[in-house]
């Protein structure tokens, strides 16, 4: 359905005035009248004009349909007025066009389906014949009476659906439009002759076409019963040619085709281009290899052609030869057909250990070709090929070894195998398959283990599975992606100098340095780097009180890294840092000492200071319970006196500091 509304567009609504007519018109102009075609846009208005029928209208250019002087009306009467005309027809297709109209129109019960298929077959169907095309009311012809440029519109009778009016000068004959390039070919295995001709720009001219036959180039006669429309779907929207098989050939026949466009009055348009399409004649039949025999370096051939029919016509036998069964095969003789028997010689370069796949064609007068089954045939060989030369590998960092060799100079080598092992001294273990047949080998290892080579070896194997020596053994370094053994602490002691540590060293070979590092919270500090037998450290920077975990990071060769386990300290003196960096400032004026420090970062209880006066001892003088106290300023002081100082921090934690350094504050200056 959807085919045929493309083509009720292309004929006729391409061609209106009007955006939306319900009437669309065209005319044809001859040498003596004008044919006039039109075709309703729906159903509903086809059963109309049937049952109505039409008025066609002619007015000169310069006039109006509705005051025009000298309008000429044509009137084509309902179809029951002229259905007798056509059911008293002898012709069976006029007839049946006849019944079938007069039943539709009869018709209650049609569905809306059936109504629309009725109508897309009658209005394609009448553009191009033309006895549809008058039943249906859809076709006059009109005879002026002098060349006139005039403008004609048809109506349905007792409606107001009319057509746009459409423009015609008479004087000026319509010629057809030259058919497009046809090309031909025969399609020998199915004995059918193609044709192809581009139709996208010829649809607004030919409504369909018929194709025309012939075997003199003369004498042509139609092979489509029924018109051939161009037809597009949507599974080939951007379809462009005309595509027509002809099935009734015979081989050895030359046939001459060409083709006629039909315009949508039914005429027979513009013929084209004639082609010349031959039908080779083909081969009905089977070739069979009987037998292959060796003498030396000759092998026989001998065989026959079975007939599947009783006159094949044979030019000659081919011979080929390849040592695959499927592909490769080169000429190597021919002989004429004498008869349905066939022998051939062919040479080979060795006497023995030769393996080949024969094959024979008959080929016919026209080159058609009908070849046999491969047939093996080989003598055995049972001297191995030589030993594999030119071995050589690498092994990348993914641990794919990648193995390559030259190529064995015999011409019947299968294959090569492939052998490893991890020691000269160990067995080699097959590491093939299947044989490789090219010169280049990969294989997969595993990193993860404490050997750092392998070793490979090769095999040629002949067609006849003989093997070769093996090839002296190459060895390829793997990669190092195994780490160092970890260093282990093995003892620690905390005082008050320090954390006292000791370990043993990585035990493996290619280690090239190691460091300790010391971790507080996400802290992270490195305390010494060795790359020899170092084993012991005291670490003198570390806070009393504090938590530390110790761990020994070593290195290879290949950059791989191990850790040794933490060692978890907790360093502990019981005791605390104290202020650092105590500074004084005397005052002789206002005889006072002013002391200045800096506390340590832990949290801070209270601060003491301790005064000795001369060569006494040193008692607690002041506490300071600020926590950010920084100084200090003494005033209970008196002439011609040394005095001392000593700062002690006391910690929330209830832990006290040492006694900070001795500063001496002389005041003798004091007069």
């Amino acid at each position: 359905m959807r085919f045929l509304t493309t083509i009720l567009f292309l004929i006729f609504v391409l061609t209106a005035k009007a955006q939306s007519p319900q009437l669309v018109m065209k005319s044809f102009v001859k040498k003596d009248s004008v044919l006039l075609r039109w075709a309703p846009a729906s159903a509903e208005l086809m059963l109309l004009g049937l049952k109505n029928g039409y008025i066609i209208e002619r007015v000169n250019s310069s006039e109006n349909f509705e005051s025009s002087q000298s309008k000429k009306t044509i009137t084509v009467a309902p179809f029951s007025e002229r259905q007798k005309k056509y059911t008293d027809s002898q012709d069976p297709t006029t007839l049946q066009f006849a019944e079938f109209l007069s039943g539709m129109l009869e018709s209650s019960n049609l569905t809306a389906d059936d109504l629309s298929m009725a109508y897309f077959s009658l209005i394609l169907g009448s553009s191009v014949n033309r006895t549809l095309a008058e039943m249906m009311g859809l076709f006059t012809v009109d005879l002026p009476e002098a060349d006139n440029t005039f403008l004609y519109r048809v109506s349905i009778q007792k409606s107001t659906t009319v057509s746009a009016a459409i423009e015609v000068n008479s004087a000026v004959v319509d010629k057809h439009p030259a058919m497009t390039m046809l090309a031909g070919s025969a399609r020998t295995k199915l004995k059918q002759a193609y044709l192809s001709w581009e139709a996208v720009s010829l649809q607004n001219k030919y409504a369909a076409y018929w194709i025309e036959r012939s075997t003199d180039s003369i004498n042509f006669e139609v092979r489509n019963q029924t018109p051939y429309f161009f037809f597009k779907s949507q599974d080939e929207p951007n379809k462009m040619n005309c595509d027509y098989v002809d099935t009734g050939v015979v081989e050895g026949v030359t046939y001459y085709y060409r083709v006629r466009g039909i315009n949508d009055f039914a005429e027979k348009g513009a013929i084209s281009n004639v082609v010349k399409v031959y039908i080779p004649k083909s081969i009905y039949g089977e070739v069979h290899i009987d037998s292959v025999s060796a003498s030396g370096f000759d092998r026989k051939i001998n065989g026959e052609f079975v007939d599947y029919r009783p006159k094949n016509e044979i030019k000659k036998f081919v011979l080929l030869r390849s040592d695959s069964i499927a592909f490769g095969y080169q000429f190597l003789a021919e002989q004429n057909y004498t008869s349905n028997q066939f022998s051939f010689t062919a040479t080979v370069p060795i006497s023995s250990g030769d393996r080949y796949y024969y094959k024979v064609a008959a080929i016919s007068p026209d080159n058609d070709t009908v070849y046999s089954f491969p047939y093996y045939f080989f003598t055995l060989d049972q001297i191995p090929p030589s030993v594999p030369v030119g071995l050589h590998g690498v092994v990348n960092d993914s641990g794919v070894v990648r193995l390559a060799w030259k190529l064995n100079p015999e011409n019947d080598i299968r294959g090569y195998r492939v052998f490893w092992a991890n020691s000269l001294k160990e067995e080699f273990v097959e590491a093939t398959k299947v044989f490789c047949i090219d010169s280049v080998f990969y294989d997969t290892l595993g990193l993860n283990n404490l050997t750092s080579e392998i070793y490979y070896q090769i095999v040629a194997v002949d067609l006849n599975y003989n093997n070769s020596k093996k090839c002296e053994p190459v060895k390829l370094l793997k990669p190092d992606t195994i780490a160092p053994v970890a260093a282990v602490f093995t003892d620690y002691l905390a005082y008050k100098k320090g954390v006292y540590l000791s370990w043993n060293n990585s035990s493996s070979k290619d280690v090239v340095g190691s460091m300790l590092l010391r971790k507080k919270e996400n802290q992270i500090d490195t305390l010494i780097h060795w790359s020899d037998t170092t084993s012991r450290f005291i670490d003198s920077t570390g806070i009393s009180g504090e938590k530390y975990a110790y761990f020994i990071l070593t290195a290879d060769n290949s950059q791989n890294k191990s850790v040794s386990s933490e060692l978890n300290v907790n360093y502990e003196t019981g005791t605390r840092a104290g202020v650092t960096d105590i500074s004084f400032n005397v005052n002789r004026e206002l005889k006072q000492i002013e002391l200045f420090w800096k506390l340590p970062q832990q949290e801070i209880y209270s601060v003491q200071i301790y005064r000795a006066k001369n060569e006494g001892g040193f008692i607690l003088y002041k506490t300071l319970r600020d926590p950010n106290a920084v100084s200090f300023i003494d005033k209970d002081l008196s002439m011609n006196n040394t005095y001392r100082y000593k700062v002690k921090v006391v910690y929330k934690s209830g832990v006290s500091s040492i006694l900070s350094e001795r500063n001496h504050c002389d005041l003798l200056a004091f007069l």
